[in-house]
């Protein structure tokens, strides 16, 4: 009788663990998503930083186009347009897209960010000037 509890309680045993070790690989792919994702956000902020604390005028002389950029292990294809609205209004589009997803069952895509920079004529600060 008991070599029965032994065989049923290792049976239990194996059907734990093994949920278990499925469990602990679902983590860990989360984890490795959840990693690229925030890797990705980050390259967006620091880029919209960029662009954003950058004079206006300045802005005609950046190029526009695609670059590789690598944020620890991960590399990242980063690509920036920049369309002229008016004399005193650009538009500027930020794509970031992971090159690589590697140990990822799941396709992490792209994510863009778009603003408006505009140069108002005349200074905010001077009204009858």
């Amino acid at each position: 009788m008991s070599l029965i509890e032994i065989m049923i309680a290792m049976t239990m045993l194996a059907i734990v663990l093994s949920s278990l070790a499925k469990l602990s690989m679902y983590v860990s792919m989360r984890g490795r998503i959840n990693d690229l994702v925030a890797k990705r956000t980050a390259i967006l902020q620091q880029q919209a930083a960029r662009l954003g604390g950058m004079p206006f005028s300045s802005l005609a002389t950046t190029g526009t186009g695609s670059t590789t950029v690598t944020m620890g292990k991960s590399t990242f294809t980063q690509t920036i347009t920049i369309t002229t609205a008016s004399t005193t209004r650009k538009t500027i589009k930020i794509v970031v897209k992971p090159t690589s997803t590697t140990g990822t069952p799941y396709t992490i895509g792209a994510d863009s960010l778009t603003f408006d920079r505009a140069n108002p004529p005349g200074t905010p600060l001077c009204s009858g000037c």
